[in-house]
C-alpha cells in the first residue's frame, strides 16, 4: 500500500468517527487540522483580597436579675444605758425587800460592794479607803484625808450627809458599770418601825447571793450581834427618835437636835452631843454589835468609829439619820438650820466617783433635792406630826443651874443600876416649876464617865420608873441612852477634845418630868435615875422557842465608871 492511500484511509476513518459520535466539531471541518482537545472547565477567578474587618467589641451580656436574698433576722439593737433620773430616790430597805431579799437595788449594792472591796486601798473609790475616811487604825496613803468624821458637835449632820452623798456616787458608778439600775440610790433602814422593820433586813443576814457566791452584806458574829443576826428585834429605847424630834433648836446649851457649837473636830465630849446623834445614832452603832471588847477591827465593826464604815449596813443607818434631819426641818415649829457663818461655811474634803478631791461646805448640802439631787421615799404625814412630842418652849436665858447631885460614884457592869438624887428643899420650887409646862428645863447630867473600851451595852436612862413596868411601858419614862460610841477615840491623847478627864453626858428630861408631875409622881426629894441595859427582843410569838444564839457566859461586860449623877434646871 502506498503512503498516499494510507493517509486517505486514515482521514476517512476519522471523518466517519466524527459523524458517528456527533461531537461538537465545525460542520465545515478542515480535513487537514488536529482534533480539538476536550474542553476543560475554566478555573474560577481568585477572589480579590478584602480588607480585614475591624474587630467589633463583644456584646455585653444582658443583665440577669439577682436572686432574691434569703431573709435574715434583724440584728438586735445594742442595749442603751437607762438615763439617770432628775432626782434619785432613797428607799426604805424593808419596802424594797417586801417580797424577800435581793431586790434589784439591794443586789446591785451587794455586787458594788464586792467590786469596791477588790480595789486597792490606795484607790479613793475602794471600800477600805472610803471606810477609812470615817476612821482607821492604819496610817493613810500620802495626802489622803482619813479619820475625818465629825462627832459630838454641830458638824455631825452636815459632814455625814456629804460623806454618804459621795459614797453613794461611787457605788452608783460601780452599779451602772455592771449594768445595774441607772436610778440606784443607797437605801435607808428605818429601824424605828415595828416588827419586822426593827430587825436586820434579810439581805444583810443571808449568807449567799442568788448566784451562790458569798454575800458581802452579811456579817456573822462577832462582826454583828448573834441575836440580831438570828432575827431578834432591836429594843424600842434603842431605835426611838422621839426625844430628838421633839427638840426645836438645832444647837442649844441644854442639848439641841444637832449638837453643840464647837469647831471641826474628830471627837470631843459627850456633853456636846446632839439629841439625834445620841439616840438613835450612837445607840444603833453599839446595839448592832453587843459586848465586844476586841479592838483594832478584829471584832464587831459598827461599835468602833475606826471600823464602823466597813460594815455595809453603816451606810443604811446613816441614810436614816440623814432622813430624820430632813423630817425634823419639815416638821416646822421654828425648827431651822443654824444661820451662823462659822457653821455654814466650814469646809470638808471628800472624793468623788473618779477619785478626785472635792471640797464642800454645810451651806451646799442643806436642801438634798435642789443641791444634791436626791429625796427620800417618805413624807412627814399629819399622823406622824401628831405623834411628835409637844414642842418645847423657847430656849431659857442663862446657863443651867445645878440643884442636886449624888455623892458616891457608881459602876455599870452590864446589869441594872439605880441611884436616887435628893434635892434640898430650898430648890424644890425650882424643880417643880421646871417640870411644869413653860420655858423651864429639867436636865440630868451623867458626869465624869470613864471606860477603857466601849462595853457593848446600851444603857437606857430612866426617871422614876414604876416597879414591874415592862420595857415598852417604861418608854414614857425614858430620857435617853448611854451608849459611849467613840469612847476609845476620846481616850486617845492625840484626839482633840475639850473638857476635864472623864466625860459628861447631858439628857433633856423635861418632857418626862412633866409626865411624872401630871401623874403626881414628881418628887424633888427623891428622883430616881435608873440605868437599864438594852436587850434584844425575840420575834413576836417566839418568846418561848426562839434561840438567840447567845450565851451569857460567852461575854463579859467591861465596866463603866460614873463619878456622879446631877440634876440641873434651866
Amino acid at each position: 500500500m502506498s503512503i498516499v492511500s494510507g493517509v486517505l484511509r486514515r482521514i476517512a476513518l476519522l471523518s466517519a468517527g466524527s459523524r458517528e459520535s456527533g461531537s461538537g466539531g465545525s460542520p465545515y471541518g478542515d480535513s487537514t487540522s488536529e482534533p480539538e482537545p476536550e474542553p476543560q472547565p475554566e478555573p474560577e477567578p481568585e477572589p480579590e483580597p478584602q480588607p480585614e474587618p475591624e474587630p467589633q467589641p463583644e456584646p455585653e451580656p444582658e443583665p440577669q436579675p439577682e436572686p432574691a436574698p434569703e431573709p435574715q433576722p434583724e440584728p438586735e439593737p445594742e442595749p442603751q444605758p437607762e438615763p439617770e433620773p432628775d432626782l434619785f430616790v432613797r428607799r426604805e430597805i424593808w419596802g424594797l425587800e417586801a417580797n424577800g431579799p435581793f431586790d434589784p437595788i439591794t443586789l446591785a449594792y451587794a455586787n458594788a460592794v464586792k467590786a469596791m472591796q477588790a480595789r486597792p486601798v490606795s484607790d479613793p473609790t475602794s471600800w477600805r479607803f472610803q471606810a477609812a475616811i470615817h476612821g482607821a487604825y492604819s496610817p493613810p496613803p500620802p495626802g489622803a484625808e482619813w479619820n475625818q468624821c465629825q462627832h459630838q458637835g454641830w458638824f455631825f449632820l452636815p459632814w455625814h450627809r456629804m460623806y454618804l452623798y459621795f459614797f453613794e456616787r461611787i457605788v452608783r458608778a460601780a452599779v451602772q458599770q455592771a449594768g445595774g439600775p441607772a436610778d440606784f440610790a443607797i437605801p435607808y433602814w428605818d429601824y424605828g418601825k415595828p416588827f419586822p422593820g426593827n430587825t436586820i433586813p434579810p439581805a444583810f443576814r443571808t449568807a449567799q447571793l442568788p448566784d451562790g457566791t458569798s454575800n458581802p452584806l452579811s456579817l456573822p458574829f462577832p462582826r454583828r450581834r448573834a441575836a440580831l443576826m438570828n432575827g431578834g428585834q432591836l429594843a424600842p429605847t434603842v431605835t426611838t427618835s422621839t426625844n430628838a424630834m421633839g427638840q426645836t433648836q438645832f444647837t442649844s446649851q441644854t442639848m439641841g437636835f444637832g449638837g453643840g457649837k464647837v469647831g471641826p473636830q474628830h471627837f470631843g465630849d459627850f456633853s456636846d452631843t446632839g439629841a439625834l446623834e445620841s439616840t438613835p445614832h450612837n445607840s444603833i452603832h453599839v446595839a448592832l454589835v453587843g459586848a465586844d471588847p476586841v479592838g483594832e477591827c478584829q471584832g464587831g465593826f459598827m461599835i468602833d468609829p475606826n471600823c464602823a464604815a466597813l460594815d455595809p449596813i453603816f451606810w443604811l443607818h446613816h441614810g436614816n439619820i440623814d432622813r430624820l434631819w430632813n423630817d425634823w426641818i419639815a416638821s416646822g415649829g421654828g425648827r431651822a438650820n443654824p444661820p451662823d457663818g462659822s457653821w455654814r461655811n466650814a469646809q470638808f474634803t471628800f472624793y468623788d466617783e473618779n477619785g478626785a478631791e472635792i471640797t464642800m461646805t454645810a451651806e451646799q448640802v442643806l436642801d438634798t433635792a435642789t443641791q444634791l439631787g436626791y429625796v427620800y421615799d417618805n413624807d412627814v404625814t399629819s399622823d406622824e406630826m401628831a405623834s411628835l412630842p409637844p414642842e418645847q418652849a423657847p430656849e431659857p436665858e442663862g446657863p443651867p443651874e445645878l440643884v442636886a447631885a449624888t455623892e458616891e460614884p457608881i459602876t455599870l457592869t452590864g446589869g441594872s443600876s439605880a441611884v436616887t438624887i435628893a434635892a434640898p428643899e430650898v430648890v424644890h420650887e425650882l424643880l417643880q416649876t421646871a417640870a411644869a409646862p413653860g420655858p423651864g428645863r429639867v436636865l440630868v447630867s451623867i458626869d465624869d464617865i470613864k471606860a477603857d473600851v466601849n462595853p457593848g451595852v446600851v444603857y437606857g436612862v430612866y426617871l422614876n420608873v414604876p416597879d414591874g413596868d415592862s420595857q415598852s411601858d417604861s418608854l414614857k419614862y425614858h430620857i435617853g441612852n448611854l451608849a459611849l460610841f467613840g469612847i476609845e477615840k476620846m481616850n486617845d491623847p492625840d484626839t482633840r477634845h475639850e473638857g476635864a478627864p472623864g466625860f459628861r453626858h447631858i439628857f433633856d428630861a423635861t418632857s418626862v418630868a412633866e409626865t411624872l408631875a401630871a401623874e403626881g409622881r414628881w418628887d424633888p426629894s427623891a428622883v430616881t435615875v435608873t440605868f437599864e441595859p438594852d436587850t434584844v427582843l425575840p420575834p413576836p410569838g417566839e418568846e418561848d422557842t426562839w434561840d438567840s444564839g447567845e450565851k451569857e457566859e460567852e461575854s463579859s461586860v467591861p465596866p463603866v465608871e460614873i463619878g456622879r449623877v446631877s440634876l440641873f434646871v434651866a
